[in-house]
C-alpha cells in the first residue's frame, strides 16, 4: 500500500507542479490543461533528466530528479504566484469539472491497480523485454542506457517511455518489480483523464451543457480504456453453442470453431486464453493456410495482457498532443512577420512552439509510429485554422502557418537529436497491399461500434453545409484527402505488375471509407469557415476523418519492416488501428454529445432515426463491454488468488524462491558498470530472466529481438558460442579471457545453465571467483574485488 501511495502521490505532485505552466500554455482549453498536466509534467521532468544524462552533465539519480522537480515547481510556482488571483478564480469557477477530472483519474487508477494485483506476473509474452528496458533505464547513470541483453551496446529501441516510467521509479524509490505494474495502472488512468478532459473541453468551448459534457467525456474515457471490439460476443456465442457451422465458417477466425465448443457452465468462456483471439480477428485463409496474419490490439487488451510496450505507454501522451492540437485551433492565428516593436507578441508563439515540439519529440522517442500521424493531424488543424482566419492577408497566414509547423518540427528533432543519431530503423519503404485485405465481417467485428457512432455524425454535419463560392476548391481538397491513398496504391501496384481488374476491385473495396473521409473533410472545412459553427464539431470531424484514414490505410499500403510473407502488413494494421482507436474514441465522445443535443429539438422521422441510432449504439456498446468483464475475470483470476503487485512473485509461487533471492542479491550488489553471464536460449522463454529482472546486462539475451531492433546480426556474432564456451570449458584461462572480453564480473548458474551446458565445466568458477550466493541449486559467482 505504501508503494501505491508513493506512486500516485508523486504523480499528483508532478501534475500540480506544472499546472501553472499548463495554465499559461493552454488558454484555449476550458480546464487550462489540468486534464493533461500529469503526462506533461512527467514528460518534461523525464526529458530534462535524460538530456542532462546523455550529455553527461548530471547523472540520472533520485537526487537529480528531486532537484529537477523542485526547479520546475519553483519556476511554475513563481508564475502561479504572479497570477494567483486569476488562477484562484479559475479554480473556484471550474472546481466541479476539476474534481470530476481528478475523480476519473483516481477511479481508473484504482481499478487497474486492483486488476494488476491479481495479475501481476512479469513472465509472459514480451513482458521480460519491457522489464529489461525499464530496469536498464532505472540503472542508467550517465549516457544512453546499456542494452541488458547485449553487453557493451546501447539500447537500440525507442525507449523514452521506459525512461519516463523509470524516472517515476527513481523519484519514488519504488522497486521496479512493483513500478512495472503501477505503470500499467498509471497509463490507462492518465489516458482516461486526458480523454475525459479533451472531450469536455471540446463541448464546453461552444456550449454550456455541463452535464452533457461530463457524460460525453466519461463515455470517451470508457471507450478508450475499457471497451473492446465485438469478438467477445462471438466467444459468448461459441461457449453457449450458438450459431450454425455455416456461420462460423463464414466468420472464420483462427481457433473459433463453433463445432468444437459445448454449452458453458459459466457466464464467460472457460477455454484457456480465449481472450487472446480478440486481437487476432483479421486473417485470410486458404484451406488451413494463413494468407494474411495481422495483429490489431486495442488499449484494454494491452492493459490486461500486461506488456509495457511503447504503443501502450504513448497513449496519455497522444491524448496530450490531441489537446495541444485542440488548443492551437482555439487560440489566435499566428501571422508573420510579428511586430518587432511589440516583443510581447513573441512570448506565446515561442512557448507554443517549444511545448508542441517537446511533446512531438517525446512521442517520437516513445513510439516512432506516432509522430508521422499526429504531425499530419497538426498540419491539417493548422491548415483549417489558417483557412478560416479573419483579418489577415493570405501571405501572412501562409507564412505564419509554415513558420509554426517548421519550427515545431525543428524543435522536436533538435530536442531528441542524441537519440536520433543512434537510432536504426527496420523500415525500408512503403509497399502496396497485394490481394489480401480485411474481410467485411472482420471489419465489422473490430470497428462497428465506432463506425456506427461517427458516420451518422459526419453525414449530419455534411447535411448542414450549403453551396458557397468556395465549394469547388473545398470539394477538390476533400476528395484528395479521401482518395490520395488509393491513387498512391494504384500507382505502386501497377508498377509491381498488378492488373487493372484488381485496381477496380480495390476501388470498390475502399470506396465507402474514401467517400466518408471526403465528406468528413468537406464538412470540417466548411464548418470551420462559419462563425456560428462549433469549433468542437470541426475538431471532431477532423479526428473522425483521421481515424477512418488510419483504418483504410492498411487496406492499401503497408510499411516494409522486418516482417514479410503472410505477416507483411501485420505491424501496419497493428500500429495504425491502435492510433485509430484513440482518435475515434475522442470523435465518438463528441458524437454522443452531438446526438444527445439533437434529440431535444427534432421530431418525426428524424427523431425516430435518432432513437434507432441510440438503440443500435447501446446494443453494440453492451457487446463491447462484455469482453472486458469476461476477459478480466478470466485472466486476472479476480475470484481467487493472492493479491500482490510484485511482478516477480511468480518465482516464489512456483517453487523458484532461490531464483527470486538471487535476483534480489544481484540488484543490490551489482555496481554501475557490472555485467553478468547467464545461459542463452530462445526468445519468449525464461532465458535472459536474470538480466531482464535486474537491468544488469548479459552477454546475449533474446537474439531474435536484438536482430529486429538492430537490423543486423553483426553485434551478436560469436556471442552465443562464447557464452557456451565459458560455461563448458574446463580451462580457467579461456573462461577468464572471455569474461574479460565482455567485462563480466558476475556468473549466474541455475537450472537453465545446467540443462543447457551440463555440469562438467561449472566447477571452475569457484577457482577464480568468489561464491557470493548459494541457495537451492542457484549459485552466483563474482570476480574478486
Amino acid at each position: 500500500m505504501l508503494n501505491v501511495l508513493l506512486w500516485v502521490g508523486a504523480v499528483e505532485v508532478v501534475g500540480l507542479a506544472v499546472f501553472p505552466l499548463c495554465y499559461f500554455l493552454f488558454p484555449g482549453l476550458k480546464d487550462r490543461g489540468y486534464s493533461v498536466s500529469k503526462p506533461f509534467g512527467i514528460l518534461l521532468i523525464a526529458y530534462l533528466s535524460w538530456i542532462l544524462s546523455v550529455l553527461r552533465l548530471v547523472p540520472s539519480v533520485q537526487l537529480t530528479l528531486i532537484g529537477l522537480l523542485a526547479a520546475v515547481a519553483g519556476l511554475c510556482g513563481w508564475y502561479g504566484w504572479r497570477r494567483r488571483r486569476e488562477i484562484l478564480e479559475f479554480v473556484v469557477r471550474e472546481r466541479f469539472v476539476l474534481l470530476a477530472t481528478e475523480g476519473v483519474f483516481l477511479a481508473m487508477f484504482l481499478v487497474w491497480v486492483v486488476y494488476r494485483a491479481y495479475d501481476p506476473f512479469i513472465s509472459n509474452t514480451e513482458q521480460p523485454m519491457d522489464f529489461a528496458f525499464l530496469n536498464a533505464s532505472v540503472r542508467s547513470f550517465l549516457g544512453t542506457p546499456e542494452d541488458p541483453w547485449l553487453r557493451g551496446e546501447s539500447v537500440s529501441y525507442y525507449y523514452f517511455g521506459y525512461w519516463m516510467m523509470g524516472a517515476l521509479t527513481k523519484l519514488t524509490g519504488v522497486p521496479t518489480f512493483m513500478s512495472y505494474n503501477l505503470s500499467l495502472a498509471l497509463i490507462p488512468a492518465m489516458g482516461a483523464m486526458g480523454m475525459f478532459g479533451l472531450v469536455v473541453n471540446m463541448i464546453r468551448s461552444d456550449a454550456r451543457r455541463l452535464r452533457w459534457a461530463l457524460g460525453a467525456g466519461a463515455a470517451a474515457a470508457i471507450l478508450l480504456v475499457v471497451t473492446a471490439n465485438l469478438e467477445g460476443v462471438l466467444e459468448f456465442m461459441r461457449a453457449n453453442a450458438m450459431g450454425s457451422q455455416g456461420f462460423w465458417d463464414w466468420v472464420r477466425i483462427d481457433g473459433l470453431d463453433g463445432s468444437s465448443a459445448g454449452p458453458a457452465e459459466s457466464w464467460r468462456p472457460m477455454e484457456f486464453n480465449w481472450w487472446w483471439r480478440a486481437s487476432r480477428v483479421i486473417s485470410t485463409f486458404q484451406g488451413d493456410q494463413v494468407l494474411d496474419y495481422t495483429i490489431h490490439e486495442f488499449p484494454f487488451f494491452s492493459f490486461i495482457l500486461g506488456d509495457l510496450h511503447p504503443h501502450v505507454m504513448s497513449i496519455p501522451f497522444v491524448v496530450l498532443f490531441l489537446s495541444i492540437c485542440w488548443n492551437y485551433l482555439r487560440t489566435p492565428q499566428f501571422v508573420w512577420p510579428f511586430d518587432r516593436e511589440r516583443l510581447g507578441e513573441w512570448v506565446s508563439p515561442v512557448a507554443t512552439v517549444l511545448s508542441t515540439g517537446l511533446v512531438l519529440g517525446g512521442m517520437a522517442f516513445t513510439n516512432m509510429w506516432d509522430p508521422p500521424v499526429y504531425f499530419a493531424l497538426l498540419v491539417g488543424v493548422a491548415a483549417i485554422k489558417a483557412y478560416s482566419a479573419r483579418g489577415a492577408s493570405l501571405t501572412e497566414l501562409m507564412n505564419g502557418t509554415a513558420l509554426f509547423l517548421g519550427a515545431v518540427l525543428a524543435v522536436a528533432i533538435v530536442l531528441i537529436l542524441p537519440y536520433l543519431l543512434s537510432f536504426t530503423s527496420q523500415v525500408s519503404g512503403i509497399s502496396p497491399v497485394d490481394i489480401n485485405t480485411t474481410r467485411l465481417p472482420h471489419m465489422f467485428i473490430v470497428w462497428a461500434l465506432f463506425l456506427v457512432a461517427v458516420m451518422p455524425f459526419i453525414f449530419t454535419a455534411f447535411w448542414r453545409t450549403t453551396v458557397d463560392e468556395d465549394w469547388v476548391g473545398t470539394t477538390v481538397i476533400s476528395l484528395l484527402i479521401g482518395f490520395t491513398p488509393y491513387v498512391i496504391w494504384a500507382f505502386l501496384y501497377l508498377e509491381d505488375g498488378g492488373t487493372t481488374a484488381e485496381v477496380m476491385a480495390r476501388l470498390f473495396h475502399v470506396l465507402p471509407f474514401a467517400l466518408v473521409i471526403s465528406v468528413a473533410a468537406y464538412s470540417a472545412i466548411w464548418h470551420a469557415k462559419q462563425d456560428v459553427s462549433p469549433k468542437g464539431q470541426v475538431f471532431a470531424l477532423v479526428l473522425a476523418a483521421l481515424g477512418l484514414l488510419l483504418i483504410m490505410g492498411p487496406e492499401l499500403l503497408f510499411v516494409d519492416d522486418a516482417f514479410g510473407g503472410a505477416n507483411e502488413r501485420m505491424n501496419t494494421v497493428f500500429k495504425l488501428y491502435y492510433q485509430a482507436w484513440v482518435v475515434l474514441a475522442a470523435a465518438t465522445g463528441y458524437a454522443i454529445y452531438h446526438w444527445g443535443s439533437l434529440r431535444e429539438g427534432i421530431t418525426g422521422a428524424r427523431f425516430m432515426f435518432a432513437q434507432l441510432w441510440a438503440i443500435v449504439f447501446i446494443v453494440l456498446l453492451s457487446g463491447a463491454v462484455y469482453y472486458p468483464l469476461a476477459a478480466a475475470a478470466t485472466k486476472g483470476n479476480l475470484f481467487g488468488g493472492e493479491a500482490t503487485l510484485d511482478g516477480l512473485s511468480f518465482l516464489n509461487r512456483f517453487n523458484e524462491p532461490a531464483v527470486y533471492s538471487a535476483i534480489e542479491f544481484i540488484r543490490e550488489d551489482a555496481g554501475r558498470d557490472s555485467a553478468l553471464l547467464e545461459a542463452v536460449g530462445d526468445d519468449y522463454t525464461p532465458f535472459g530472466r536474470i538480466s531482464a529482472s535486474t537491468g544488469v546486462p548479459t552477454v546475449l539475451g533474446w537474439a531474435g529481438h536484438e536482430l529486429q531492433w538492430r537490423g543486423s546480426s553483426d553485434p551478436m556474432q560469436g556471442r552465443r558460442e562464447d557464452v557456451a564456451l565459458i560455461y563448458t570449458t574446463t580451462d580457467v584461462d579461456v573462461a577468464k579471457n572471455l569474461l574479460a572480453k565482455y567485462r563480466v564480473d558476475y556468473v549466474y548458474v541455475g537450472a537453465r545453465e545446467r540443462e543447457t551446458y551440463g555440469e562438467e565445466g561449472l566447477g571452475k568458477f569457484a577457482e577464480f571467483m568468489d561464491t557470493v550466493f548459494d541457495d537451492g541449486g542457484v549459485m552466483v559467482y563474482r570476480m574478486a574485488r
